[in-house]
């Protein structure tokens, strides 16, 4: 298991292993240098899921912006153009995921079927 992932739940995150056959969600973790802007960009067939472990970043997302410290969440619907830039004085961390929101439905209409 050389790459890991996370699942965020409320406002936790914990570490798990990649699974290479799971094809509900990509996760990884970026770090921003101070000053550093990531472009901008949209995925047409997927949400995507920022929470901010260190650091202060501002996120523009479909036109509208706002500064999000650490322990904070942002979700970006599918098709929506965003980007992000760092805006503190020290490396910022982020956890990043994108989830095809509709297989993620398919999944929990699932867990909802064997959990009754």
């Amino acid at each position: 298991m050389r790459a890991k992932a996370f699942v965020i739940a409320g406002d936790h995150a914990a570490l798990i292993a990649n699974d290479t056959c799971d094809f509900r969600y990509h996760a990884t973790s970026h770090h921003v240098p101070a000053g550093v802007q990531v472009s901008a960009r949209s995925h047409d067939r997927s949400e995507t899921h920022f929470m901010v472990v260190d650091g202060m970043v501002e996120f523009m997302v479909g036109g509208a912006s706002g500064i999000v410290l650490a322990g904070d969440f942002v979700r970006v619907p599918a098709g929506v153009v965003y980007a992000y830039r760092n805006v503190g004085d020290s490396l910022a961390h982020l956890l990043v995921r994108h989830i095809n929101p509709a297989t993620a439905r398919i999944a929990a209409r699932i867990s909802r079927h064997y959990a009754a």
